[in-house]
């Protein structure tokens, strides 16, 4: 982060009440006293959970510059503000415009992180290149990203989270994004929307907030997205059959996929066909900010998911188990089962829970989801959530009962060399704390 003094800082938010010589400068931005290094502000957020205002003298005491605050601390220097998320995006917003450089929004229902990740590794190739790390993608952590920008920073790769309409126009306004990606629409956050069309209608608030000039990667293998109408100020890069990129003989294994796109193959250590799509939208972009299809090939085989993003692992007696326990959403659930139908002929095993937000449409798609659970012949499924009984209603004579906690001994004597293992569920219900007791010896 370039330094941003404390009178910047005082013009720009007009603070309630301010407790601080002007002559100081701060050099990084933190909403975690933990992670204060001398020199940082520290940013007091309220929430329902916590107040960041306990955590204030900590934060001075670990080296932090200034404290911004709802709260009058009887610490020094203080800025007093009437909200502080608002300073924080406020302040976020502020720095981004300091920087010429290209801004790329990704979004979508499932794969942004992917597609954020396989393109900071493309475009790295070849330039100097911000992302946002893991999952901060809302109002609180791509705000916190945008100040890992400094002087020499080229590029800004920012995913873009929601659950509600007006959120990814919001994040947009501070990340203000010249180019963009959405990676496919599919039912998620059906709690907060009455149908597809209006999650549609959310995830295109990025494709509105694209600067006047700017570029949008169109993924037109998505059937909501291929019809969308397209704006005249923008240049389209378009990914499906007949068009600017498009994917060809892709082959599934076990722990990796290839696939040929415009007439180049690529093998990336990556699971599920449906992840040649996402790598395409990463390619054309790359491609076309002149990254060649040859050194995009030799650059995502060293490609590595992240964590509890279809990770798949062999166990020390050869158990293939699929880490997949970050979150859960309909298509995501199908995409991974049918990936399991078609790679593994022994035995199925599950331990999976709760999509959550689904709102009315609860009880239809964990009905389905038994469907899909028995269509693939899944030999026994542990599961963890209240809508046990839906999965059992679609899976009809499947082995399906509640996850106790001696179950994963049991499934560690059940399964053998060549089995594989499932875990998944909605981030909610932390379904990871059973895979991590099935690991443990």
């Amino acid at each position: 982060m370039n330094s941003l003094s404390f009178e910047e800082i005082k013009c720009l938010l007009n603070p309630k009440h301010s407790m601080v010589s002007l002559d100081g400068q701060i050099t990084g931005v933190s909403i975690d006293s933990r992670k204060i290094k001398p020199g940082d502000l520290f940013i007091a957020i309220e929430s329902g959970k916590t107040s960041g205002a306990n955590y204030a003298k900590d934060a001075i005491n670990r080296g932090a510059s200034l404290v911004i605050s709802e709260r009058d601390l009887d610490i020094l220097p203080l800025f007093v503000v009437e909200d502080s998320i608002v300073a924080l995006n406020e302040l976020a917003g502020y720095y981004r415009n300091k920087f010429n450089l290209h801004v790329i929004g990704v979004t979508g229902s499932i794969g942004k992180t992917t597609v954020k990740d396989m393109l900071y590794l493309l475009l790295s190739a070849k330039f100097r290149v911000v992302k946002n790390e893991g999952n901060l993608n809302n109002l609180l952590g791509l705000p916190l990203s945008i100040f890992n920008i400094d002087s020499n920073t080229e590029y800004v790769i920012l995913e873009m989270g929601m659950n509600h309409l007006g959120e990814i126009d919001k994040l947009a306004k501070i990340a203000k994004p010249d180019i963009g990606i959405i990676t496919n629409i599919a039912p998620c956050h059906m709690e907060y929307f009455n149908d597809i069309k209006e999650v549609l209608i959310a995830k295109l608030e990025l494709y509105k907030n694209i600067s006047v000039g700017g570029l949008f990667i169109l993924n037109e293998y998505d059937t909501e997205l291929k019809n969308i109408e397209k704006r005249n100020d923008l240049k389209h890069i378009t990914v499906g059959n007949n068009c600017d990129y498009h994917i060809d003989n892709i082959n599934e294994l076990p722990e990796s996929i290839t696939f040929n796109i415009n007439n180049v193959k690529f093998d990336i250590p990556l699971i599920g066909r449906f992840n040649a799509f996402n790598a395409c939208l990463s390619i054309a972009l790359s491609n076309y900010l002149g990254v060649e299809l040859s050194v995009a090939s030799r650059v995502l085989k060293n490609y590595k998911s992240s964590n509890g993003r279809m990770n798949i692992k062999k166990t020390v007696d050869s158990v293939f188990l699929i880490d997949d326990t970050y979150n859960a959403n309909p298509d995501a659930f199908r995409n991974v089962i049918e990936y399991i139908d078609r790679n593994f002929k022994r035995n199925r095993y599950a331990v999976i829970g709760d999509m959550l937000e689904l709102g009315k449409l609860s009880g239809y798609y964990h009905r389905k989801l038994g469907e899909i659970l028995k269509k693939a012949h899944f030999n026994k499924i542990f599961y963890s959530g209240d809508f046990i009984e839906a999965v059992k209603d679609g899976a009809n004579d499947i082995y399906i009962k509640p996850v106790e906690d001696n179950d994963m001994d049991y499934l560690r004597e059940e399964v053998n060399e060549g089995d594989v293992i499932l875990f998944k569920a909605s981030r909610g219900i932390g379904i990871e704390t059973w895979m991590n007791k099935f690991l443990k010896r």
